[in-house]
């Protein structure tokens, strides 16, 4: 019987299982015992014949012009602007193709390394919050297309920061002996998104009830650890050598690994000359080297307060609005908890910005205790999907965003006016909304044969604002007999514990289409995003 725990990350992917003889959640290590459990997401391609390898074995192949070398495709997965893909070097591999291969070869080598010879029961593999909230449904349903090809029982698709909540509340019962009663707030900050999610913990039972963050950004990787790695070398390596450093360079891979692993190295001596700079400026002392390039305390300050700052703020502050929404009380320690996981959380100006954030003024103020070893901070994830797999714990779901049309009604007086009309509402069950949710009635739309215009609009929406999407383009895609005079449709919508929302339609004839909203809102123009 084997239930594994996935974390594909941006920079690193962990897998996790129930060792049976101590009943405890052990990492996976590539190689063997003496391995890492972070594998790094990487894949290489020998150019001779193909062949493939992965983590650490794919990564140490960078600059080498034997080997092609790919990277960062979880944040990719939906990508169609060939701009920002040639960027990132997939000129002629998609990242797509790249996640299939590294997934496909690490689940390969747990099965041989651990001598299982039965097929895999299930797996839960966690994936960002914000994903959903960001509109960016097409990466999950990629990533569940990439399972169902390579034949993975994928129980679930859970989000990380509640997986990470699944994990505090294990570790929390084995600490103290009792379940944990409360709320827990996890601050996942990865290689790419920033999660924040408030879940309700009862024993085992996890209910998720809000969260928001960063995840999409147009020019970089998202507004996290990769970000702030890139925003730090190439503004220094400008200052200092007089030129910017490009992505496309042979030597901005290399030049990025070693950033990355002294900052990571270094983290007691990286988080001491911070806390001095941050006491008195002039105490600006070097972090570390790379490659005779010097790195200082206010070089990482100013590239924090520039890329990652702003964005960590607003999505605390709109925590906080639903923190006092389920009156949370913030400063009760046995009730409340502060969980930061991911690699980038560790890093001292995020931990002090959070801090800070709650009026925290002492490392031992036990709202922040997580119960987790170090090395548990960056594993959590993973450990907390295994802990999913293996029906350790349950989570109750409800919607995250409200989901509907939005149509030209008559208010009463005669005008009409471009309303809302919800199907999906934030904060209900997921339960009540795995079957579809139908429009009372048939829709009548008028679509013009000449130019195929559907005008219908959907509408997602959270308390940030509201997504638009015009489907005058995805008219075929959407309705069964789309064109047929006088023709009229039942319309309605569902999403399933993974977050994957559809649109159902169902014509005079019977006829029946089905719509994955992902195919719809990454690949159809005209999005909108409304603040407020």
């Amino acid at each position: 019987m084997h239930k594994l725990g996935l974390d594909f990350g941006t920079t690193n992917s962990t897998l996790s299982y129930l060792d049976p003889s101590r009943k405890v959640i052990e990492c996976y290590r590539m190689g063997g015992a003496d391995g890492s459990p972070y594998i790094p997401s990487f894949v290489s391609y020998d150019v001779s014949d193909g062949s493939i390898c992965i983590g650490d074995s794919a990564r140490i192949n960078e600059g080498d012009s034997d080997y092609k070398i790919f990277s960062r495709f979880k944040m990719l997965l939906s990508e169609d602007r060939q701009e920002k893909l040639e960027r990132y070097g997939y000129e002629h591999q998609s990242p797509r193709d790249c996640a299939k291969a590294f997934v496909e070869y690490l689940i390969q080598n747990y099965c041989q390394e651990q001598n299982i010879e039965s097929s895999i029961e299930n797996v839960v593999i966690t994936v960002p919050e914000i994903w959903v909230r960001e509109g960016r449904h097409a990466s999950r349903e990629c990533l569940k297309e990439i399972c169902q090809e390579l034949g993975l029982p994928v129980r679930r698709f859970l989000s990380e920061p509640v997986a990470a909540a699944v994990y505090f509340a294990h570790c929390f019962r084995e600490q103290y002996g009792r379940s944990f009663d409360g709320h827990v707030l996890v601050c996942d900050y990865g290689g790419g998104t920033l999660d924040l999610s408030l879940s309700k913990v009862e024993a085992e039972r996890i209910s998720v009830l809000e969260c928001t963050g960063k995840g999409y950004d147009s020019q970089t990787l998202g507004k996290a650890g990769v970000a702030f790695d890139e925003a730090t070398v190439m503004a220094v390596y400008e200052r200092l050598k007089g030129m910017r450093l490009s992505r496309t360079e042979q030597t901005f891979p290399g030049f990025m690994r070693e950033f990355e692993e002294r900052k990571i190295k270094l983290r007691k001596h990286v988080d001491k000359i911070l806390e001095q700079y941050l006491k008195n400026k002039t105490v600006n002392k070097k972090a570390f080297e790379v490659n005779s390039v010097e790195f200082k305390a206010s070089d990482l300050a100013d590239a924090f307060n520039l890329v990652i700052k702003s964005e960590l703020l607003d999505a605390l502050t709109e925590m906080k609005s639903y923190l006092d929404e389920h009156q949370v009380d913030c400063n009760d320690s046995d009730r409340f908890r502060v969980v930061m996981v991911g690699g980038f959380s560790g890093f001292y100006l995020v931990q002090q910005t959070v801090r800070e954030f709650f009026g925290s003024e002492t490392t031992e103020d036990q709202r922040f205790n997580s119960c987790f070893t170090v090395e548990d901070t960056a594993l959590a994830i993973s450990k907390g999907a295994a802990l999913i797999a293996n029906e350790m714990f349950s989570i109750d779901p409800v919607c995250p965003i409200t989901v509907g049309l939005m149509v030209w009604k008559d208010d009463g007086t005669g005008e009409y006016k471009f309303t809302e009309i919800p199907f999906l509402k934030k904060g209900v069950k997921i339960s009540q909304y795995l079957a579809s949710v139908f429009l009372k009635g048939l829709a009548r739309f008028s679509i013009d044969p000449r130019n195929r215009k559907l005008p219908i609009t959907i509408f997602l929406r959270d308390k940030r604002g509201r997504w638009r999407i015009s489907l005058e383009k995805a008219v075929d895609r959407l309705l069964p007999n789309a064109h047929q005079q006088g023709n009229q449709w039942k319309i309605g919508f569902s999403v399933d514990e993974n977050y994957l929302f559809t649109f159902h339609a169902v014509d005079l004839s019977g006829s029946v289409q089905e719509t994955p909203l992902g195919a719809l809102l990454e690949k159809v123009a005209g999005i909108i995003l409304e603040e407020g």
